[in-house]
């Protein structure tokens, strides 16, 4: 889209702006907008509420994780409304999958039809705040997980399980705050999306190490619990290279990554189990090193 660079009589340049972009955001000539120079570049946001996309959407057929699975995703990518519909009973299940989607609700219900709504209106402040946030729960989920595996073992499968959502619940909420959110910077943003995708997985590593234990109650001797100590180290670092900016950290992180590698390969363990324990440990480390080159995106 081109616009022609009008000059007034003052001195002064002016461009008219997109009619639709006008209307899609509720402005007038009352309201006043926000400009950021980019280099060669300029960025102009509203702080108007904006009234998001809709979408309709038929469940029918669908197994329960694929239906999960299309709502989370219509909620990442940012639509405030969905209209579902199934030809299946989804009673029990719709109001079970909107207690994991931070900000969804059923606002209306119709026999076997439900329409879900945004009740945040499109708002999403403060994103630098929440992905901070997301990543300081993946850490306390990583350090709980170490404490009860070797410690006193109190944790069943249905706290886990809850504990599992709990993660999974904010990582989503990132990913569709970032999608909702006009980042100043497009490759900052790109590099925060995937860089939640990333977290979303080691908090599923550390949801298989931890399952395991509470499932099969494998031996552990000392050296796996030094493993985990090591990892937990490394993504500490992640956070802390990111956050803290602390620039030692990105680069510690390679380092444990090696002595992690070496040190699972040389654990003389026969149990098979608590071998798939290390390496859920490896994995956890290995993608805690893969936040690097996002870091630097990030911060550069």
């Amino acid at each position: 889209m081109k616009r022609k660079i009008i000059k007034q009589a003052n001195q002064a340049y002016t461009i008219t702006l997109p009619i639709e972009w006008i209307r899609n955001n509720g402005l007038s000539n009352k309201d006043e907008i926000d400009i950021e120079m980019l280099e060669k570049s300029l960025l102009i946001k509203t702080n108007n509420s904006k009234v998001g996309e809709k979408t309709k959407v038929d469940l029918t057929g669908m197994s329960k994780r694929m239906i999960y699975q299309t709502i989370s995703a219509l909620y990442v990518k940012g639509y405030d409304e969905i209209d579902i519909s199934s030809k299946e009973d989804l009673s029990d299940l719709v109001p079970e999958i909107m207690s994991n989607l931070i900000g969804y609700a059923v606002i209306s219900q119709k026999d076997n039809e439900y329409k879900i709504k945004d009740l945040n209106f499109g708002n999403y402040p403060h994103l630098d705040e929440v992905f901070k946030r997301v990543f300081q729960i993946i850490l306390v989920f990583f350090q709980s997980a170490i404490k009860d595996v070797f410690g006193e073992e109190k944790e069943n499968i249905t706290n886990l399980k809850s504990r599992d959502i709990e993660v999974n619940k904010f990582c989503l909420y990132l990913q569709r705050a970032i999608n909702k959110s006009s980042y100043p910077d497009q490759i900052k943003g790109r590099a925060l999306f995937t860089y939640s995708f990333e977290l979303e997985k080691i908090g599923d590593e550390i949801e298989r190490f931890w399952r395991t234990n509470v499932k099969y109650h494998p031996k552990k001797n000392k050296e796996i619990k030094i493993l985990a100590e090591t990892c937990l180290e490394g993504l500490e670092k992640a956070f802390d290279g990111l956050h803290i900016s602390n620039k030692n950290s990105l680069g510690e992180i390679y380092a444990l990554r090696e002595k992690v590698r070496e040190k699972s390969m040389s654990i003389k363990i026969n149990d098979p189990h608590s071998i798939r324990m290390t390496r859920h440990l490896v994995k956890i480390v290995e993608e805690a090193a893969d936040l690097n080159p996002l870091n630097l995106l990030i911060k550069y």
